[in-house]
């Protein structure tokens, strides 16, 4: 799975999408890798928490080449492990809370960007309300995070609208743009 990650990533533009509910667990997969993300590696990094559709006119702005939205998601694999879903399985595979609005910005990226567009997901042990990140999903965002700063060196994308707000749960998410 990294060398795949590594040759959709290597010299190209790119968008990383976090996207889960940091109040239920391990479903804060996303959100918590772009927070650790941002301003640490040369892509244009956005915590969408459980919005990304509020977040398109702002990834079609960037221009990227690649979009990896990253989610935790029911693989059937042990907690913590990860894989790569193409974006065209997304709709109707049952993979996430957020597969429909995932396919379908999957989708729309894809036609406004012509941007391989795809999913790093992560077997979640737990998406209870208030529980905290589990440690098979701390480990894999630990691990994520090292290889995606190798992967995409450089200074992050100054994009608009990719300011932090650190002062009310979800701190570090972007501002939404308008959706078209």
């Amino acid at each position: 799975m990294l060398n795949i990650l590594e040759s959709r990533l290597e010299a190209r533009k790119a968008v990383i999408l976090g996207i889960g509910n940091p109040w239920r667990g391990d479903d804060g997969f996303g959100p918590t890798l772009a927070k650790r993300l941002q301003g640490s590696v040369g892509a244009t990094v956005i915590n969408a928490e459980e919005i990304p559709e509020n977040y398109l006119g702002l990834i079609v702005a960037a221009q990227p080449q690649t979009v990896v939205l990253v989610d935790a998601v029911e693989l059937g694999l042990q907690p913590g492990e990860m894989a790569l879903v193409e974006a065209d399985s997304l709709a109707g595979a049952g993979l996430s809370t957020h597969a429909a609005s995932l396919s379908l910005c999957a989708r729309y990226i894809h036609n406004e960007t012509q941007a391989d567009v795809f999913l790093l997901g992560v077997q979640p042990l737990t998406t209870e309300l208030g529980a905290s990140l589990s440690p098979p999903v701390e480990a894999a965002i630990d691990l994520l995070q090292g290889i995606l700063t190798q992967l995409l060196p450089g200074r992050p994308s100054s994009e608009p609208g990719s300011s932090q707000r650190e002062d009310q749960p979800g701190a570090g998410r972007s501002e939404p743009q308008d959706a078209p």
